[in-house]
């Protein structure tokens, strides 16, 4: 996770008071299960940052020091690719690396006191992210004998990328995923919550062969995906199927118009 405060003074004179930095159990199981091994931990004097680090997680076993005397908020934040605009809580975003398929945790924008009463900063971080899936209906043994095509790009519109930490909002972006055979023409994208957002997710999948287009669906699949933190959305198609493709690979189009009974798409929805 990148752009920390690089400075090691703070912005202007005060007095410090070292304030410990801990942990839920189900947040340090989740860390490890995941992988985390830093954190990112920032505070703000009225708007403006006074601590922003990324420090090694260490167990759990945290300390930061704080401007004295002061009302402060703070969050943390793992799993990250970068923050911009961390000098003010009011603009700063959270950015996620959408190819690392890395799940981002944030901790909810706490209020702290920074006296000589207060010694320990207690932080929950939960997961931010939700997830959506495209997902072939073909059996394995069908996917296996395609010939016509070699790969699909699976662009899944509006997909959360960053998360305004103040507000809640998110900025949006079309993202389009590759994936083979090996793959078994499954692609899957993290999202920030979108549910409060005016525009939902659709898929759009096109067919390639040595990187060349041979195919694509005739029109985006309207999903109506909302993302939503911890919610897991699996579109499954039948992508041999020709009612969904502009061009036919075998039949004629005056077959086409006339025996256009696609199997239907169909979502699926989960917790994880």
């Amino acid at each position: 996770m990148e752009d920390g405060w690089e400075s090691d003074e703070l912005p202007c004179e005060h007095e410090t008071h070292p304030v410990s930095v801990s942990f839920s159990r189900a947040s340090l199981e989740t860390f490890t299960e995941e992988g985390i091994t830093e954190i990112g931990i920032y505070a703000y004097l009225k708007d403006s940052m006074v601590y922003g680090k990324n420090l090694s997680l260490n167990d759990g076993n945290l300390q930061i020091d704080l401007p004295l005397g002061e009302n402060l908020q703070t969050f943390a934040v793992a799993n990250a690719d970068h923050l911009t605009d961390v000098d003010s809580l009011s603009k700063v975003v959270v950015y996620q690396d959408i190819y690392a398929q890395k799940q981002v945790y944030i901790s909810d924008v706490v209020d702290l006191t920074s006296d000589y009463s207060v010694s320990n900063l207690s932080l929950e971080l939960k997961r931010l992210v939700g997830q959506a899936t495209f997902q072939p209906r073909e059996t394995a043994d069908e996917l296996n004998a395609i010939t016509r095509f070699d790969q699909l790009n699976v662009t899944f519109t509006n997909v959360g990328v960053a998360y305004k930490v103040k507000t809640g909002a998110c900025v949006q972006q079309d993202i389009t995923i590759s994936v083979d055979r090996a793959a078994g023409f499954s692609a899957s994208v993290y999202s920030f919550p979108t549910i409060n957002a005016d525009l939902r997710t659709s898929v759009d999948v096109v067919y390639l062969k040595g990187g060349e287009e041979v195919n694509r669906t005739n029109s985006p699949l309207d999903t109506g995906i909302a993302f939503e933190s911890s919610k897991h959305s699996i579109v499954y198609m039948p992508i041999l199927e020709e009612a969904y493709l502009q061009n036919s690979w075998t039949r004629s189009l005056v077959m086409r118009k006339t025996d256009m009974f696609p199997q239907p798409f169909t979502i699926e929805e989960s917790e994880f």
